[in-house]
């Protein structure tokens, strides 16, 4: 294939439907922080006790919200940055944001009316043996299926995106680019650009596991409609993590590629596609659908082959993209002279976000330590860190690189200083209140936690209202940036290349 002409849309065609989708995923994620900073208001003994009732609605609704918030940000960026090199329908982008906000408002109505409680992993018989009405369960269950049908929706257009822009499958994947490396570039070729693996590895392994999804939540519905309709748990509870594990870990890939594109910008470097990084991305697209076996060590009843691979499987799938994705970023600032604007600082320390939540998730995939762990608040404690202090930090580090390229105005170092020690600052400490709570053995999913739970969901209570009121003031820091755009600046990142879909 040889290189594609410079695309003819207009300079930022597109960013109406990264905006909204960004902006769509990070009200959801302001009101999950502050659903989250009532529970563990709760659980500390600031406020009085919930109601079992409510705090599982909450707790639901927290769940489920949390990842559809994310969801959404990873869709838009990495949508966005695929059209770069290819026009992308943005209707169809658009009805799927909107199937995904239908499944929002069912979720919304099924929690906080009906009270359902059941928790978002929907894990048999969970939904179907709790004291609110049977019509919430269903809700529920239908608000999933409308938030999948988007997700798929959307990775139908990511996978042909990608084979369209880079030359079919072979293309798409870098294959010929490894294998026949001198041949390829004898020919004129250039292989895909990095972000374009983060958008393939998203659109074929959310394909996958949204069939899952699809599969056992249509189960779960017939069943809902008629229980002597069995299912088998074991196997529902399989299909239920592998699409809910991989979702939360395209999550983290999706948001990396956004690396690959804004990191060059802050550092004024280029960032190429290379053999190592191919492979790595080959290697993720693979362990991703394998590795959530680590949720099932304790089901008796699953194969020990099966425990064993997923170990295997969670130990292999932190080492290829990461490496790559980690040392690539480490060697763009390196010695770099970067401007550390807030979008710079967002974006890198997100990667340390990324990796220490990663350590917290394979010590806990560990079956050693998963025995003693994996029912303990250990577990929020890691999904929290790579999900606020990676994903979170990746998408404002994204915004604010956008923002900061066409505005006139620049974030005071007394501004920088005072958002990093609120939000860093609050966040850590929210954090360590998860960790030691785990390692302490404080179960989680308890409305009232017992031996220790107390003081550290306090320890937690303070960080979080801290993190929160930093995340206030950058909103404000934005809006600053916003007034203050020159409206004759070039837009960031241009389209680079393209052809019609």
């Amino acid at each position: 294939m040889n290189t594609p002409s410079a695309t003819n849309q207009p300079a930022g065609a597109g960013r109406g439907v990264m905006k909204a989708y960004i902006w769509s995923g990070l009200i959801i994620i302001f009101l999950m922080l502050l659903d989250g900073l009532a529970m563990r208001t709760a659980q500390a003994g600031w406020m009085p006790p919930l109601n079992p009732d409510w705090f599982y609605a909450l707790l639901s609704l927290h769940g489920a919200g949390m990842v559809v918030g994310f969801i959404l940000c990873g869709m838009g960026a990495i949508w966005y940055l695929l059209r770069r090199h290819i026009d992308l329908n943005k209707s169809l982008a658009i009805a799927a944001l909107l199937l995904n906000w239908i499944g929002v408002v069912f979720v919304l109505v099924s929690t906080l009316i009906g009270k359902y409680a059941g928790l978002y992993t929907v894990l048999m018989p969970l939904p179907f043996k709790g004291s609110w009405p049977s019509w919430a369960t269903g809700v529920f269950l239908l608000g999933l299926v409308f938030v999948n049908i988007g997700w798929m929706i959307w990775c139908m257009q990511m996978l042909g995106g990608c084979m369209r822009a880079f030359g079919g499958l072979r293309g798409a994947i870098g294959w010929d680019y490894v294998w026949s490396n001198k041949k390829f570039k004898e020919a004129g070729k250039a292989p895909p650009p990095p972000e374009a693996f983060a958008a393939f590895l998203a659109g074929l392994d959310g394909l996958i596991c949204g069939v899952a999804a699809m599969l056992v939540v249509t189960s779960l519905v017939i069943h809902w409609i008629d229980p002597k309709v069995l299912i088998d748990n074991l196997w529902a509870k399989n299909l239920i993590y592998f699409f809910a594990h991989t979702m939360v870990n395209l999550v983290i890939y999706m948001l990396a590629g956004v690396i690959y594109v804004a990191l060059p910008y802050a550092t004024k470097r280029q960032y190429h596609t290379s053999i190592i990084l191919v492979i790595g991305w080959w290697c993720s697209t693979i362990l991703t659908l394998t590795n959530y076996f680590h949720h099932l060590y304790m089901d008796f009843a699953q194969a020990n082959i099966l425990s064993y691979a997923g170990q295997l499987s969670s130990y292999l799938s932190a080492l290829p993209v990461t490496a790559v994705t980690v040392a690539g970023a480490l060697m763009l600032v390196w010695r770099s002279r970067i401007r550390w604007s807030l979008g710079a600082i967002f974006l890198y320390s997100g990667i340390i976000g990324w990796v220490v939540g990663g350590i917290g998730a394979e010590i806990d995939a560990s079956i050693a330590f998963n025995v003693h762990l994996h029912n303990t608040l250990w577990v929020p404690a890691h999904f929290h860190t790579y999900l606020l202090g990676g994903c979170l930090l990746f998408v404002l580090g994204w915004v604010f690189l956008l923002l900061e390229s066409r505005s006139s105005r620049v974030t005071s170092a007394s501004i920088r200083w005072l958002l990093g020690l609120l939000i860093y600052g609050g966040m850590t400490t929210f954090l360590l209140g998860f960790y030691v709570a785990g390692a302490l053995g404080v179960p989680r999913r308890y409305a009232v936690e017992p031996g220790a739970g107390p003081l550290t969901a306090q320890i937690g209570t303070i960080g979080a209202t801290i993190m929160i009121i930093g995340f206030i003031l950058a909103f404000f820091e934005g809006v600053s940036l916003r007034r203050n755009r020159q409206a004759d600046l070039p837009v960031w990142p241009e389209p680079v290349t393209g052809r019609s879909q």
